[in-house]
């Protein structure tokens, strides 16, 4: 009996509790509402200035929600707001910040497409659902505006064939008005076109990102005028594009100049070192910018081909290019060219079957073509500091400054860990910096770099399964006793089987990784080098990991070398002994003539400039120099 009294009047205590929680849930959501609706009454509703009337705004409001009198309601029983705002503190015309622009109503000129001025800007929102308040974000041609972020197939909609169905409409954008117009790419990407306006855009927008797109080429037309009154556009386009839902009011635009091939902006960029420099240094010069324009230019034509280019023109300028590319790397190991000799035999092929239709109407299929080789070669301009004097003219050669950071612990234990990897990581961080210069990518030499490197693990992999057999089988020789495992010869046995499963494994994941890498497009190559490079230790690095099935299998054979010699001397006769000695002896010399001939080891020349190093710091340091 005692344990249900216990039990009601724990049930009891609970209900009490979970009642208070609710009265003082219920209160906090009443201030909360008073708060917001006194909010909304202030910013809306104006205060009645009639001293004959009985109720303010604010008094009229708390008594028609609560139910009492003004009298009742203090101003004390008001939820106090969160900022004090004067009430003539409002503005009837937003401010603007930088980088945005209201919509205003400049006149219209006869070179520039005619546009409808947009209602001047007021509050956050207009009468119609839009930002009165647009802002302008600069932006690059973007990759992920089309590729990113694609819809998906509603597969909850379906329907048949009608009959007589002989007209096939694109329903994809019901919406569309003003002379806007749908488009497909080759590639089969919709897109948004207004002849009139000469504007672009994406067409996976919604209905509300459309009329704001349409606004924002309006308000950007006329900020053209404004900030120059004989802007000229008729060579000119405008892409715009919805910056998120996050940021209402908000586009990204760029605008193309056909005559110069490049793109402007009505507003500085800063973010031009990333999306349009591609984060490479030194970039100051006009005529090295332009480069890098028109390599943005190209990419915009070949996303947007409706211009109506010359093509018999422009078809003679890529032959050109292409044939000097052509006898560049036939006639020079270090060549410039963004292609290869059988990709540039390809290239002219096209421009020949291009150059059968270059009479006729502009397709734009061919301009995609075009543009496509053309933005390479533009790029490949830039990168090399093109027309400047610090212009690279060999693939291999740098054109900034090397630092070399000298430090006699990291030097010391580089020197050692490029002794103990037989110096591999010194040839292989060669041959990367003649593929990777200052972190640019040279297609041709990557392929070429790729492909000897699937040779080289290839072969390893060989040698190092028939040389996992030779140990397994040395230790089935009846004179070696495994029951011994204390001995010399067992343990360097053990110690090659496991330096040789590491070469294996080794040159297995990276034979692994260079199919993922090695035959991808120059863009996601050169993303992978830049990842893998990145690190504190730089291309070294990168050297280090391709150079270890090498090492691993030289330390197998030495092991398995030593086992070999080990038994040899321990159980012989002296002729056998003697026999087994002077071979080794010859055997070793023929291999110290050919490193010495082919100047693999830098051994003495390293040191001495690592002697000579540390001793000027040291005598530096201490002021004796």
């Amino acid at each position: 009996m005692s344990n249900a009294t216990l039990i009601r009047k724990l049930l009891k205590r609970l209900f009490q509790v979970l009642a208070t929680l609710a009265a003082s849930s219920a209160r906090r959501l009443f201030i909360i509402l008073m708060s917001f609706l006194q909010r909304v009454a202030k910013a809306h509703v104006p205060i009645s200035h009639d001293t004959h009337s009985k109720f303010s705004t604010v008094e009229s409001l708390c008594a028609g929600l609560t139910g009492i009198s003004s009298a009742r309601c203090s101003q004390s029983a008001l939820p106090l707001p969160l900022h004090s705002t004067p009430l003539n503190a409002a503005s009837p015309v937003a401010s603007t910040p930088p980088g945005a622009m209201p919509v205003s109503g400049a006149p219209q000129h006869a070179n520039l497409p005619q546009t409808s001025s947009p209602p001047a800007a007021g509050n956050a929102i207009s009468p119609n659902g839009l930002p009165a308040t647009l802002h302008f974000v600069p932006a690059a041609v973007d990759h992920k505006s089309r590729y990113d972020n694609r819809p998906l197939v509603d597969t909850s909609l379906s329907s048949g064939i009608p009959e007589f169905m002989r007209t096939f409409p694109n329903q994809s954008c019901p919406w569309l008005n003003g002379g806007w117009e749908l488009c497909i790419h080759p590639e089969g990407a919709l897109y948004l076109h207004n002849r009139r306006k000469r504007t672009f855009t994406e067409a996976h927008i919604g209905e509300h990102s459309f009329h704001l797109m349409d606004r924002c080429a309006d308000a950007l037309y006329d900020l053209a005028r404004t900030k120059k009154p004989n802007f000229d556009a008729d060579d000119i386009e405008l892409v715009v594009q919805p910056v998120s839902a996050n940021q209402p009011g908000s586009c990204q635009y760029y605008l193309v100049d056909h005559v110069t091939r490049t793109l402007f902006w009505l507003h500085a960029y800063d973010q031009a070192t990333n999306s349009v420099f591609d984060d490479i240094e030194g970039v100051c010069d006009p005529s090295h910018i332009r480069y890098a324009l028109e390599s943005q230019y190209w990419v915009h034509c070949e996303r947007y081909p409706k211009y109506e280019l010359n093509r018999i023109k422009l078809l003679k300028e890529l032959r050109e290019v292409a044939v000097h590319a052509s006898a560049e790397i036939i006639t020079s190991d270090a060549s410039l060219s963004p292609f290869g000799a059988d990709e540039l035999s390809k290239i002219l092929e096209l421009v020949n079957h291009l150059q059968e239709n270059a009479q006729e109407a502009n397709f734009p299929h061919s301009i995609c073509v075009v543009a496509k080789f053309m933005h390479y070669f533009s790029r490949a301009k830039y990168y090399n500091f093109c027309g400047l004097p610090c212009a690279r003219l060999d693939a291999d050669r740098s054109v900034y400054n090397e630092i070399t950071s000298f430090h006699p612990l990291t030097s010391s234990l580089s020197l050692a860990l490029d002794a103990m990897l037989f110096w591999a990581p010194q040839t292989h961080l060669s041959e990367l910096r003649r593929v990777w210069v200052d972190r640019c990518l040279n297609s041709p030499r990557w392929k070429d770099y790729n492909a000897k490197l699937m040779a080289e693990w290839t072969g390893i992999t060989i040698y190092s399964t028939v040389m996992l057999a030779v140990d397994v089988s040395f230790l089935a020789v009846p004179n070696v006793n495994i029951s011994t495992s204390q001995s010399l010869g067992i343990i360097a046995t053990y110690l090659s089987i496991i330096s040789i499963t590491g070469s294996l494994v080794v040159s297995v994941l990276l034979v692994r990784q260079n199919q993922r890498y090695g035959c991808e497009s120059a863009d996601k190559a050169g993303e992978f080098l830049f990842s893998m490079t990145s690190t504190f230790f730089g291309d070294k690095a990168l050297a280090t990991v391709n150079s270890l099935p090498y090492a691993m299998l030289m330390w197998g054979m030495i092991y398995f070398s030593i086992a070999m010699l080990y038994n040899v001397f321990k159980f012989t006769t002296t002729a056998m002994l003697a026999s087994v000695v002077s071979g080794c002896v010859v055997v070793t010399m023929f291999i110290s003539w050919f490193i010495w001939a082919a100047r693999e080891l830098h051994v003495f020349k390293r040191l001495a400039v690592l002697i000579l190093t540390t001793r000027s710091r040291v005598l530096r340091h201490f002021g004796l120099v």
